[in-house]
């Protein structure tokens, strides 16, 4: 399909599952207790293996009307809001469809109270809840060792644990009339572009939401999904649990850590309970191809999965292929991993590809002015740019590109991706100013408002492709790089620790932009200083440089080697570039290990005249020398390679010869160095 119509409405097709979408999740939950009350909703691997706790449907509806009672005789009524901060379990769930029931909104949040306590209080100011629900240890912090600053914030909140509120006599309990627009739980932002938002997430927002997903997924009633991610995060909580609930099926869950400790254990899952659908970021695929050893893929059956969501800003198109060419072998079907579009404002997903399929575009022409060209894959590395089919837009949806003056772009044109459809959420809780300005954007002949994702993208032959962040887009001598691509080119080895590679321009003063990498350095690596400094790094350091001057032809000025847990993250492990960047440009730096040219000297054994060369080569072309090293391989970055070579000449000026003429392809540093050495020997260098 070839659209012009310069929007995207498309995919088309029955719901799965006995549902229908003008349902309160409340309703949706109990006719499925009422149709097969013992079907398995959720069972619980609390060890991520073999030791199970299930729920049935029946069971699940008596829970929640259990907890709905408790809820309203603590005097909690509609719309008030109770936060939950509860790891994955079966109380989660069971508490989530308690205020459900009771028309509670609740507002899922990270367990890890100190870890995330710089976004913690403002989601906490911001959502103003009667009530906290966490695991014991959180209730005994926060009522008995809670930091005096913060107990005032605690004073006029109601503070329990699951496993009380769960043991605690059973209330009567009256069921609230709920509508289908009424809020069910607020769903905070992670954080990643500026402060915590709760977006309100209606009943209606999820069925419709679901719906389209049920489609674009496959689903077929009763089928199961195997689950990690945390529940307090939009893709296991909306995607995960509620989507399998309006598929009528079941759920495998298990914690985050578990698949952190032993990544085997989701394929496990996957290939035990023969589940058929799945949801995980990019490191999730990555860690399985680096910690699952071919000899323990053997046990594994992959072929009951028909769809495992790849989520991320932007899919990476080689990242997908090799885990599809890893587990081929285990059964996994090459349609399986589909990358998509999505967002907390839009409950979770917007657009779902079929299968891998990505087109092949100029690199220089789309970063430098915004132009799509679609080239051979065969171009050479540093022109080409995969970009992933993420899929059309969901049924009764649209999606535009917007141009100037709130146009709406042509096919084949970069512009903000802009949303609209019954998916997109009602906006941002108790914050009227961003809701305006991020949910009623208006487009030229267009009737409804639609919501500005902040990202960058366009349409090609009816489907959406991913660009970029529009605010963290990287600006290099008038040229436009996105942080993701050069973060992805990095080559990490076993000394860099995954997805804690930044990489932002920093001006600090100069005027000018200069490109800066933050890595972190794996823990392990930290305690043999010597080696680290005088080997490790400075072999990272030009492996990078190289690598980024083949694949970009953009060479970074800085990079910034940290210990590990220097970069922040938000709850759900995606860099706050902002944050990360304010602190990282300071003259002091958290975690700091090393800053690259300033790497500590360490000595070399040559003349003085070899000294010099070498200072001189690292202060210039600011890499870390290798005296056998040919100057180009130690640096993909000719210009400076340049500027060395014509710096040297001021420095030596040959009676009968220039350096230039001399140095080839070919010459190494000590080359270099011995042969100026002779010049000055043999007199033709004035001393």
């Amino acid at each position: 399909m070839n659209n012009q119509n310069h929007s995207l409405t498309a995919h088309t097709g029955a719901p799965a599952g006995l549902f229908h979408p003008d349902l309160t999740l409340c309703e949706l939950a109990r006719k499925r207790a009422r149709l097969h009350p013992d079907r398995l909703y959720v069972t619980f691997l609390e060890d991520g293996e073999n030791v199970e706790r299930s729920s049935t449907y029946s069971e699940l509806d008596q829970s929640a009307e259990r907890v709905a009672g408790w809820l309203q005789s603590q005097g909690l009524t509609k719309g008030d809001r109770a936060m939950i901060m509860l790891p994955n379990g079966l109380e989660f769930v069971q508490i989530l469809y308690g205020c459900f029931y009771a028309g509670v909104v609740a507002v899922p949040q990270p367990q890890q109270l100190q870890a995330y306590l710089k976004t913690f209080l403002p989601t906490i100011h911001s959502a103003r809840p009667k009530l906290l629900i966490a695991s014991p240890a959180i209730v005994e912090f926060i009522k008995h060792r809670c930091p005096e600053e913060l107990q005032e914030v605690f004073a006029p909140i109601t503070v329990i644990s699951a496993t009380e509120l769960l043991q605690s006599q059973q209330s009567g309990f009256d069921p609230p009339d709920i509508q289908k627009q009424d809020i069910a739980y607020l769903q905070y932002t992670s954080g990643s572009t500026g402060t915590p938002k709760g977006v309100m997430i209606s009943h209606r927002n999820v069925l419709a939401n679901m719906e389209q997903a049920g489609i674009f997924g496959d689903w077929e009633e009763g089928k199961g999904t195997s689950l990690w991610l945390p529940l307090f995060h939009d893709f296991g909580l909306a995607a995960g649990l509620l989507g399998a609930m309006v598929n009528g099926g079941f759920v495998i869950l298990m914690t985050p850590a578990h698949f952190m400790v032993k990544p085997l254990r989701w394929l496990q899952s996957i290939s035990k309970y023969r589940c058929a659908y799945s949801y995980a970021p990019p490191f999730g695929y990555d860690l399985c191809i680096r910690k699952i050893p071919t000899q323990e893929k053997q046990h594994l059956d992959l072929s009951c999965l028909i769809s495992s969501v790849y989520g991320a800003e932007p899919v990476h198109f080689g990242s997908v292929k090799r885990f599809n060419e890893y587990f081929s072998d285990c059964g996994l079907s090459q349609t399986a991993i589909r990358p998509g579009f999505g967002m907390a404002e839009t409950v979770i997903m917007f657009t779902e590809s079929s299968h891998l399929n990505a087109i092949c575009v100029h690199r220089q022409k789309l970063e430098s002015k915004g132009h799509f060209k679609l080239i051979d894959e065969t171009a050479p590395l540093d022109q080409k740019k995969f970009l992933v089919n993420l899929g059309p837009a969901m049924h009764g949806h649209e999606i535009v590109i917007k141009g100037p003056e709130n146009t709406s772009l042509p096919e084949g044109s970069v512009g903000e991706i802009l949303l609209s459809g019954p998916s997109v959420c009602e906006g941002y809780f108790d914050n009227i100013e961003a809701t305006e300005e991020t949910f009623r954007q208006r487009i030229q002949g267009k009737q409804n408002p639609f919501l500005a994702t902040g990202d960058l993208g366009l349409i090609w032959e009816g489907n959406l492709y991913f660009v970029g962040r529009k605010k963290d887009i990287i600006i290099i001598r008038g040229k436009n790089y996105y942080p993701q691509d050069i973060e992805y080119a990095i080559p990490l080895g076993k000394e860099i620790r995954p997805e804690c590679v930044m990489a932002f321009a920093d001006a600090s003063g100069s005027g000018n932009d200069k490109l800066t990498l933050a890595m972190e350095i794996e823990g392990g690596l930290l305690p043999d200083q010597e080696m680290l400094y005088k080997y490790v790094i400075p072999a990272i350091d030009n492996r990078i440089v190289s690598e980024l001057g083949k694949q970009l032809q953009i060479y970074p000025d800085v990079r910034l080697y940290l210990k590990p847990g220097s970069l922040s993250k938000t709850s759900s492990g995606k860099l706050k570039h902002r944050e990360n960047r304010a602190q990282l440009i300071k003259p002091e730096v958290k975690g700091l290990i090393c800053r690259v040219p300033d790497l500590p000297e360490y000595d070399i054994e040559t003349t003085e005249t070899g000294e010099l060369v070498v200072k001189l080569f690292r202060q210039i072309v600011g890499v870390k020398p290798d005296l056998n090293g040919t100057l180009y391989q130690l640096s993909g970055n000719k210009e400076r390679i340049q500027r060395f070579v014509e710096t040297l000449q001021e420095i030596y000026p040959l009676s009968d010869q220039e350096l230039t003429d001399w140095i080839n392809e070919r010459t190494t540093l000590d080359e270099l160095i011995d042969w100026l050495d002779e010049q000055l020997w043999s007199g033709m260098v004035p001393i």
